[in-house]
Order: structure tokens, then sequence, then C-alpha cells
């Protein structure tokens, strides 16, 4: 028997099989859950932004935790202020699914599969007492334009003269020209004191603003501003003429995860699910450069053993892409990984033919436990994809270091756009 045969027979052995459809029972969810219930954050990755069977996964792993482990947030990889209308939508009930998903800018996120994951979510709302309730929220704060208005739309109703008083500059913003290599040095000091002022001015004037609003409401008001001061710190790190002390891509990560502890303080919730690529919700940082930190790293470090991370892997399939080379907001097409490639994690577990999850936390067997912690390369496909060079859609990673489990689909299939 080969050393590949012989893990394959291990992994079958101690993972647990996984079913995809989100209309199945939770029969194979209940080994995981003996290791789920006493975590704080479960963090879901994917190897590709746009493959069906992740979303799916993902709604009937999600339908599990609110049902069984009692979770109420649900946190993913998209812009804060565009998914507070999906919130709305879910929690209130106002307009339609459809019209909450295409506040959505990214079509990354405007499928058939969350769709069904929105629409449910509000069903299960409609059951439920108010502070039962689930909430979604984006954590990312990428040119959040949607957040800007947001802020305007706060800020006029509770002091109309600050938003008079710095109307060129909220424009300015609001048209999503804050990316610092559209704007000169004298621009960027000049956004940098909008935004001081801004903070200063919703800082003191706290009490004025509550006669006004709602605690709550100004918890809100605080939160856009942040994602505001993030936004532009983040540009200013894009820039690598800039004087900053961290790389663009680890200070949106660090972001983030200060952004999901937020809501999570925010909603007086101990638990939330947060969904990104497996390029951030991993524990470590970009193979190329061992200082850069995901996501994930920033969970681990504030919550340790609460933070719980699965990665996501697959054997053959598609996906939609959009070319690096012509940034759109509707995809260019779709790609496949039609083979197995060599020296793959697809490759060593190409004897397994169903879905399956297992836990790296539990493992008895010391031939798994040694697996675990030698690298593989795994799929790795985000929005833009580089065309002719598809075999480099990898990361190299230990398993065990990066994420707490693993989520393997022998095949996968591209995501129905709506």
């Amino acid at each position: 028997m080969s050393s590949q045969e012989n893990i394959s027979n291990q992994l079958e052995s101690y993972s647990t099989p996984l079913k995809i459809s989100s209309e199945n029972p939770f029969e194979d969810f209940q080994v995981p859950k003996e290791t789920l219930e006493n975590r704080k954050i479960i963090g879901m990755g994917e190897a590709t932004h746009s493959s069906k069977e992740f979303h799916r996964v993902r709604h009937r792993f999600f339908r599990f935790l609110v049902e069984e482990l009692d979770y109420r947030i649900f946190a993913w990889e998209a812009s804060f202020g565009e998914t507070l209308e999906i919130n709305n939508y879910v929690v209130n009930g106002e307009g339609t699914a459809e019209e909450a998903l295409s506040s959505i800018s990214s079509p990354i996120f405007r499928t058939e599969e969350i769709l069904n994951l929105v629409g449910w979510v509000r069903e299960y709302n409609k059951q439920v007492s108010d502070n039962e309730k689930v909430k979604f929220y984006g954590f990312d704060m990428q040119n959040d334009v949607a957040s800007f208005k947001k802020l305007r739309e706060k800020m006029q109703e509770v002091d109309s003269d600050f938003i008079e008083a710095n109307d060129e500059a909220l424009k300015f913003i609001e048209e999503g020209k804050m990316m610092f290599a559209e704007i000169d040095k004298e621009k960027e000091a000049e956004l940098r004191d909008f935004i001081t002022d801004l903070e200063n001015q919703v800082k003191q004037k706290q009490d004025e603003y509550l006669e006004t609003i709602s605690e709550q409401e100004y918890g809100l008001l605080k939160q856009l501003v942040e994602i505001l001061g993030q936004c532009r710190k983040y540009c200013l790190a894009m820039n690598e003429n800039a004087e900053f002390d961290m790389d663009s891509w680890t200070f949106r990560d660090q972001c983030m995860a200060e952004n999901i502890s937020w809501m999570m303080d925010f909603e007086d919730e101990e638990n939330a699910f947060v969904w990104a690529h497996n390029a951030h919700i991993k524990k470590g940082g970009k193979p190329e450069n061992p200082e850069s930190k995901a996501l994930g790293y920033y969970l681990d470090q504030r919550y340790g053993e609460d933070y719980y991370s699965i990665g996501f892997d697959f054997g053959t399939g598609s996906f939609k892409y959009l070319n690096m080379e012509e940034p759109r907001t509707e995809w260019n097409g779709e790609k496949s990984f039609d083979k197995i490639h060599e020296n793959t994690l697809a490759q060593e577990l190409d004897h397994i033919e169903e879905p399956f999850f297992l836990d790296f936390t539990s493992i008895p067997n010391e031939g798994l436990k040694k697996w675990i912690t030698q690298e593989h390369r795994l799929h790795t496909a985000g929005t833009y994809f580089h065309l002719e060079t598809i075999e480099d859609h990898y990361d190299k990673l230990r398993l065990r270091e990066n994420f707490d489990a693993l989520i393997f689909i022998p095949e996968v299939s591209a995501i129905n756009p709506v």
C-alpha cells in the first residue's frame, strides 16, 4: 500500500462524511458539535470565492450553528456599509431579499446560493424574539462607499451644520476617490484632518447626538467613522512610497478582525460565524511574506482556542472569475481546475470520493498527526484570476499551523449569479 493510499484510509477512518445540500438534517454534524460547542468564533474559509458547493456547505453549517449552538451573528468578507441593507432585511423584513442583495457591489456575493441563505435567515427571524434574531454584518473596509454614504445620512440627522461645512470632503470620499494612488499628498493631508475633526466631533457631541438618536444608532455612527478611518489608512498603506508601518494586506486583515470584535460587542453576542477566503481565515500570513498576518492570526491572538478555523480544498471543478487586467462588477467568465495537478493536496486525496470534515484537534493517529503538520499545496483562487497561470493558484501551507479543521470536496462547480 502506498503512503498516499494509507493517508486516504486513515482519513476515511477519522474524518466525518459531509453532505452538501443545505436541506439535509444534521446527523453528520454531531461529531463536530462536541468540538465546536465551546468556541466563540467559527471561521469558515473557501478555496475559491465562486464555487457553489462552498456556499451550500456554509449555508448548512451556519444553520447548524444557529439551530444547535445558538449562534446569532453571520459575519462575512463584504463591505460593512453594503451589508447594512441585508441586515435590515433579515432583522426587520424591509424590502425583499433580492433588493437587499442588490446593495452588494461585488459579484462574489450576488449569487443564488447566498440569496437562499439570506431568505432562510429572514424566515428564521420571523419565528423568534428580537434578542434571538440572526444579524448579518460585513467586516471589510476597502473603499467602502456605502459606509461613507450611510455616515453622511447619520451625521445629517444629528449635526447638519458639520455636514454643510464639510460637504466637499464628504462628496470626494463618497465618489470612491480616496484611494491614495488617485490623490496627492496635499489632498491626503486634507482628508486626514477632516477625519480627525469628524472623530473629535462625534466623540465630543455624544450627549447632544443622543438627544436625537438612540444609543444603538450612536454606536453604529461611531463604527461608520471607524470604517472611514480604517479605509484612509488602508489607502495610505497601499502606496509603497508612503511611510506606513504595515503592508496593506496585513493592515486590512487587522482591521477586519477588529470589526468582528466590534460587532460581537455591539450585538452583545459571545459567538460569531465568520466567512472569508482561506487566505484570511488561516492563522498565518502570506507564504511569500512571513511578516504578513491574516485575519485568522489576529482572531487567534485575541481569542486563542476560542477561535476555530476551517480551511477548504477541492479536487477538480469550476469557478467564476474576474480578469485582473480589466476590473469590472460582473464576472468575465468561468475557469476550471479540470485536472489534478502534481504535488498538491488534491493529488494526495485523489482516492477519496465523498466530501469530508476532518477535525485536526482530536486526531489520535500518529501518522495522520504528522501529515497535518507537513506542507501541502492547496487551491487558492480569489476574485481576480491570472488567466494563463492556473498552476500558480496554490498556497503552500502547513495545515495544522493555519487551520483547526479541513473540509474537502472532490468536485465543485461555479456559482449561479443573480
